[in-house]
């Protein structure tokens, strides 16, 4: 048993190793200061130590005529139809937004006019003497008893006022959609509230009362604006599905396309489908399980 000592050839270290009495032998030791792997070799006497050479293997040349892999030419085509779906889905809304905006404006005189009932009262009991005006013209109207005035009208936005001895003015804004001219309620043959039935709440004094208005006002004042915001929400989602930079943000501008309600039904259903391929093809997206 033979110790000897020797100097790394990489950074000058003296380091240590006992030999067992070998005259010829090959030994791997590592550095104890630079920790390179060293290859010892002994011939009787004589003592070597080299660095250790790190075999790297032979690259080998790709045929010429050997056709390229180009896995991004699918995701890109998925990601654009996907995009698609989502932007027509989105456009389909603001078409929609565009309609109930407008809905105003349709000329309405062409429709059968309807059968309204002008429901009028107080706290305590049914008004017979009251008179009616529809956008400030006093309409003719048939008493009906039970504080029930019926009249005929076409569709469309009406400003309605009401007054009655005693009681202060009422008004209310609604909107007469198009329906059968006498739409009943088959258990108590009575109008439907909103629809062809209005109820006017007199209080008594002096003065004038704004009255709610009907659900048909509230839809085409306020869902306009979402189904715009929707909708936009949406082009942008198909961007960012086009670009495949976020697969969250995609999921959120289709899951908007759907609420965007395009054309009412169609658009929904292009959304769905575009909320389908998301999930199926999340991979395509950069850093698709972070974003």
């Amino acid at each position: 048993m033979e110790k000897i000592e020797f100097e790394c050839p990489d950074c000058g270290e003296k380091n240590k190793i006992i030999l067992m009495g070998h005259d010829r032998a090959k030994f791997d030791k590592k550095c104890q200061n630079c920790k390179a792997d060293l290859e010892i070799l002994k011939n009787n006497d004589e003592i070597s130590v080299e660095s250790k050479k790190i075999v790297v293997g032979k690259k080998t040349a790709v045929p010429r005529d050997y056709k390229k892999y180009k896995p991004k030419e699918a995701n890109e085509k998925t990601a654009v139809f996907i995009a698609i779906l989502i932007l027509t889905s989105s456009l389909m809304g603001v078409s929609t937004g565009w309609s109930l905006s407008n809905a105003y404006d349709i000329d309405y005189n062409d429709y059968e006019k309807i059968n309204l009932e002008i429901v009028v009262l107080n706290n305590t009991t049914n008004l017979e003497n009251a008179t009616i005006y529809f956008n400030n013209d006093e309409i003719n109207y048939t008493y009906n008893e039970n504080g029930i005035y019926n009249i005929l009208a076409t569709p469309g936005k009406y400003t309605v006022k009401v007054t009655s001895p005693g009681h202060k003015n009422a008004t209310m804004i609604f909107f007469v959609p198009p329906q059968d001219s006498n739409l009943r309620l088959p258990e108590t043959n009575e109008g439907i509230e909103g629809i062809n039935r209005f109820t006017f709440l007199m209080k008594e004094g002096n003065g004038d009362i704004t009255l709610e208005e009907n659900i048909y006002i509230k839809v085409f004042t306020w869902c306009p604006i979402l189904v715009y915001l929707f909708s936009l929400i949406g082009i942008w989602g198909s961007f960012i599905t086009y670009k495949r930079q976020s697969y969250k943000n995609a999921q959120i501008g289709a899951f908007f396309s759907v609420m965007a309600m395009g054309f009412l039904v169609v658009g929904p259903i292009l959304g769905i489908m575009a909320l389908y391929y998301l999930k199926k093809h999340k991979k395509i997206f950069t850093a698709s399980f972070k974003n």
